[in-house]
């Protein structure tokens, strides 16, 4: 593939400078569906210029004429594997991957395979929504084990995971980090959960799609990497399309390890062409030349988490969030107020916000909404202005 280098580096200022009529404008999903008089913190879309080095790489296709199926993947591959072995100290066999549509086709496909005649998944919510979309599709049950201590980040209930085990379920589905909450799980953690699993013959899959977002000074540790049981028992999911948002360009990786679950149906040979042309383009150019872009748009993030804790303290006094150690989005905790209805609902009425329902993130999401806060800092102030002028409720 003939890639241009990624050589300008724009600051968080220039590319967060969207205005409010460009960012209408867009036809994907985040501006697009909400009221023209409604400013959008719901899904998980960055108002955020793309990575200069894949504008390029995708108009240089366009003026080739260039839409055909996915040809070679050998450097995206390399691509890949050597941001993993930089940033995690993960080293890859090329071997080891496989291409699809999206994270989710390759999940679906998994659970699909290891889910046995339980026919269920252990998810631990409040966790990302689309998660039961994956499981309904895939013809699987949802065994929710929660969360525990969610206000203070959330951790693993390994005793309600072992109930589940020990009842017959057979497959783990992990989000690190997890969507909503931020938190980026320890080594330690991860240990335990991989020798429980190991210790019933279950497979984990690893939703590891924020991990390029993870924030400095916070370690974030592959489940591949996590110990030789972990390894045995896991399957790693990946994109680029989350951290350098070009969800709609669909290009998921899945990896295993040599002594680990892997079936057939995941061979590299049998999912050349499952992903799209252009989601292979920008996934190499993204993990190969757009690292700056992406460094400075975690590092505007990591500073967006202290403004909106000042801003929620300002304007939103007895809501709370356990600040996010990854990504861009925080999960509100409203359950110690006066709101007595859906908060994602009050605000969309009241202050003429769109936040992500915290119930759509299962049952343990009662009380809390998603803030997306994937926008400009001034933006953000905006946002939660606007929440304020509707606090406390009335």
């Amino acid at each position: 593939m003939v890639i241009m280098t990624d050589t300008a580096h724009p600051t968080a200022a220039e590319l967060f400078e969207l205005s409010d009529n460009q960012l209408r404008g867009r036809a994907s999903l985040k501006w697009s569906t909400v009221e023209p008089d409604v400013l959008p913190a719901w899904v998980a879309e960055m108002d955020v210029a793309l990575a200069p080095a894949i504008i390029d790489t995708l108009q240089n296709a366009l003026l080739r004429h260039d839409a055909g199926y996915p040809g070679q993947s050998d450097d995206v591959v390399q691509a890949f594997t050597s941001f993993a072995e930089d940033r995690w100290d993960w080293h890859i066999e090329p071997e080891h991957i496989s291409f699809h549509v999206d994270a989710a086709t390759a999940a679906s496909k998994l659970m699909r395979h290891y889910s046995g005649p339980d026919r269920s998944v252990i998810i631990m919510p409040p966790v990302y929504n689309r998660f039961y979309d994956w499981l309904a599709g895939s013809g699987v049950k949802p065994l929710e084990v929660p969360l525990t201590n969610v206000p203070n980040g959330g951790f693993f209930d390994l005793d309600g995971i072992e109930a589940g085990l020990n009842a017959g379920t057979r497959v783990i589905l992990l989000c690190n980090p997890h969507n909503p909450l931020g938190r980026v799980f320890s080594q330690q953690e991860l240990a335990e959960l991989a020798d429980l699993a190991h210790q019933y013959d279950a497979v984990v899959l690893s939703d590891e799609i924020h991990a390029p977002m993870v924030y400095q000074g916070v370690e974030f540790t592959p489940w591949l990497t996590v110990s030789d049981t972990a390894r045995k028992t896991g399957i790693a999911l990946h994109t680029a399309t989350k951290s350098w948002n070009f969800a709609g360009l669909k290009c998921g990786i899945a990896i295993r390890s040599a002594t680990g679950p892997w079936p057939a149906e995941l061979d590299p040979t049998m999912t050349r062409t499952d992903t799209g042309f252009w989601g292979l383009l920008a996934t190499e150019v993204a993990f190969r030349d757009s690292r700056p872009w992406l460094d400075t748009v975690r590092d505007h993030f990591q500073s967006q988490t202290d403004a909106l804790q000042r801003l929620v303290a300002q304007h939103l006094p007895g809501v709370t969030f356990h600040p996010p150690q990854a990504s861009f989005l925080a999960w509100l905790n409203f359950r110690d107020t006066d709101l007595t209805e859906e908060p994602a609902d009050y605000f969309l009425r009241e202050a003429r916000v769109a936040l992500s329902p915290g119930i759509n993130f299962g049952d343990a999401g009662h009380g809390y909404a998603r803030l997306n806060m994937g926008t400009s800092t001034v933006r953000l102030e905006r946002i939660i202005a606007a929440m304020g002028s509707a606090w406390p409720p009335r």
